[in-house]
């Protein structure tokens, strides 16, 4: 199944929006019906097509990236685009791209670690991922009309 391979679910009743939210044994917090298990996770809704993506949570345990990527045969493939973000909760922002995402179409937001040179690279900067080893992420569509 794909939340095996892509990560945690999240939200109730989307079960086709996989997204990581756990990374180690920290405590617990309920953040607008995200539950964070850990300092990492991401929270992106569908949105029209364009040269940027809305991430509507960004919570880093560590300075990191949110990295998206199209879809790939129901996984993740090429990076569009990546925004850097400081390690806190709660934080919003967006991700300018270098190629714009287009309607109707498969994206995905993750979240990947920074070496410490505030520069992305995608050799360098890796995923982060759960306790289960499964990419931080969540699947997004570009969608007409919606915001």
């Amino acid at each position: 199944m794909l939340a095996g391979a892509l990560g945690f679910w999240l939200g109730r009743g989307l079960p086709s929006r996989p997204a990581g939210q756990a990374t180690g044994p920290a405590e617990a917090a309920n953040i607008s019906g995200l539950t964070l298990l850990g300092g990492n996770a991401i929270a992106v809704n569908d949105q029209p097509p364009g040269m940027r993506v809305e991430v509507s949570l960004v919570s880093l345990a560590a300075d990191g990236w949110v990295v998206v990527h199209e879809d790939l045969n129901g996984k993740p493939g090429r990076i569009l685009g990546a925004q850097r973000f400081n390690a806190g909760q709660n934080q919003t922002g967006a991700a300018d791209l270098l190629r714009g995402i287009e309607e109707g179409r498969v994206y995905y937001a993750m979240l990947h670690a920074d070496d410490g040179d505030r520069q992305f690279d995608h050799q360098k900067d890796l995923p982060l991922r759960d306790p289960q080893g499964n990419a931080i992420l969540m699947r997004f569509v570009a969608t007409a009309g919606r915001q």
